[in-house]
């Protein structure tokens, strides 16, 4: 695999302007309306879903590059860790969450394009919590809002 890091930077960029995009199309009103994902996630808790995964790449990257193991198997289940990210931003506002998914996007770039070696796992995590994500949830919001 050639691991082109310019290129998945751009991609992540891109995925990230969609996003953002799809996220704007969101009446303030509906922004806490649940019915985005089957799970019953609102714009709100989708955007803290997304903003969590961010940041926990974000810390994979930083355990990556200082050559220590990212424990996974001691960890909950993504659908663990989903439920319980989804618990948790029940209880913020919006613009907490808006300021954590940024702040975590940041991280998140940071950590993979200053890596000293990109390593297949590092790759996987930054594309996967990334633009592979914000595709994902950007149709599922575009979804979301074309129902009637």
């Amino acid at each position: 695999m050639t691991m082109d890091v310019d290129g998945l930077l751009a991609e992540e960029d891109a995925g990230w302007r969609e996003l953002r995009a799809a996220f704007a199309a969101v009446p303030g009103e509906r922004f806490e309306e649940p019915g985005v994902t089957p799970e019953g996630w609102s714009p709100k808790d989708t955007m803290f879903h997304v903003g969590a995964w961010l940041a926990e790449c974000a810390a994979v990257l930083e355990r990556i590059e200082a050559a220590s193991s990212p424990d996974e198997e001691d960890g909950e289940s993504t659908d663990e860790q989903n439920a319980s990210w989804f618990a948790m931003s029940r209880q913020l506002d919006v613009r907490t969450v808006r300021a954590e998914i940024e702040s975590a996007r940041v991280a998140a770039r940071r950590g993979f394009g200053s890596l000293s070696r990109v390593t297949p796992e590092a790759w996987s995590w930054f594309e996967e919590s990334g633009p592979l994500h914000y595709a994902q949830h950007a149709e599922d919001l575009r979804d979301w809002l074309a129902r009637p």
